[in-house]
């Protein structure tokens, strides 16, 4: 099975959380929570990879576990929470249809590829899949006018 390639990220939280540090702090904090998304783990290493001495705030973040390796509660909570929930939904789905779902009835990418307006996000449904459409360059100057 693939590793999940999400997890929520709270942005208030993350926002109030780091409200002391600097940007390059932040860069490297959610640097780290990404690192130990996917290794699930972090090890003496990969934190001296990325923090200098100055960054104990964010080591802080970071306690070393009796296992030796480091993480961040929150995001290994949140983790855990993403992939239960994921196995909920992937069991709903082999229960209702007693194998698992295909997509049978989405078009076929060869066939045609929709283009689906939502809001002010442009997304391309490709089997099933969605994803962001780049915006033009017009597009982003309308945006910021908007804003202003």
């Amino acid at each position: 099975m693939a590793k999940d390639p999400a997890v929520l990220l709270y942005t208030q939280d993350f926002l109030v959380g780091t409200i002391t540090m600097s940007y390059e702090q932040r860069g490297k904090y959610i640097t780290l929570l990404c690192l130990q998304h996917q290794k699930s783990k972090l090890t003496l290493k990969d934190l001296q990879s990325i923090l200098t001495d100055e960054d104990y705030e964010i080591a802080e973040k970071f306690p070393k576990q009796p296992d030796g390796f480091y993480y961040n509660q929150r995001m290994y909570e949140e983790a855990i929470k993403r992939k239960n929930y994921s196995e909920s939904r992937k069991r709903n789905l082999m229960g209702k249809h007693k194998k698992p779902h295909m997509n049978s009835h989405l078009e076929n990418e060869n066939e045609d590829v929709n283009a689906v307006a939502t809001g002010n996000a442009k997304m391309k449904i490709v089997n099933g899949n969605a994803s962001a459409v780049k915006p033009s360059k017009e597009e982003i100057e309308n945006f910021f006018n908007d804003v202003k």
